[in-house]
């Protein structure tokens, strides 16, 4: 079964003000989160999203055995953060900057070096080889060069910039926990693989 999540009445760029939820609705859905239905392509049928939707697809984002335990430990909060997006939409950037933050601890450990910033971390991993396009679920798997860098190697640029959008200060707000959980995990995975 094949299915992905269909939005519905999202306007771009627009945000509503962030308020404390009340008491008696902290364990309902974030309102924002009914506005996306799962469509499987094979029936048509379409249905909401559930949070146990939203626990199956953190789940399958992981860091394997051989990645340091404090990595995983501080990946494992993002991770938990991007369920709880459930009930707090905005929790997704929350999320990612964890997610982020966990990348550029485990770039410090691999490498051993506390005092440069992600930017020339990420380029040192990309020039290293240990980094490749096969190694992101993201890229198409139809490359034909299997040690291709050639979407690697513009992490260097934009991840730092994204960081830096969400740690700097930003009301952006979209619902990509999910998508940047995996490209961070791809990318620490392919750190410590033997």
């Amino acid at each position: 079964m094949k299915c992905f999540i269909l939005p519905f009445q999202l306007g771009c760029g627009e945000t509503e003000m962030e308020t404390l939820k009340k008491l008696e609705e902290i364990e309902k859905p974030d309102t924002r989160n009914t506005h996306f239905v799962l469509i499987n392509h094979e029936t048509g049928e379409e249905r909401s999203l559930t949070l146990e939707d939203f626990y199956k697809t953190v789940e399958l984002i992981k860091l394997h055995e051989r990645v340091p335990d404090n990595v995983r430990s501080q990946f494992n909060v993002a991770r938990n953060l991007a369920i709880y997006t459930w009930f707090c939409y905005a929790f997704h950037q929350i999320s990612e900057l964890k997610a982020y933050s966990t990348l550029e601890m485990a770039l410090r450990i691999k490498f051993d070096k506390n005092k440069v910033g992600l930017k020339q971390l990420l380029i040192e991993a990309v020039k290293s080889g240990l980094i490749k396009d096969r190694g992101f679920r993201n890229v198409k798997n139809t490359l034909k060069n299997l040690d291709s860098t050639e979407y690697v190697k513009r992490l260097p640029e934009l991840m730092p910039r994204f960081r830096n959008k969400l740690a700097h200060g930003s009301n952006m707000l979209t619902d990509s926990a999910f998508f940047n959980l995996q490209i961070c995990a791809d990318f620490i995975n392919q750190l410590f693989t033997e």
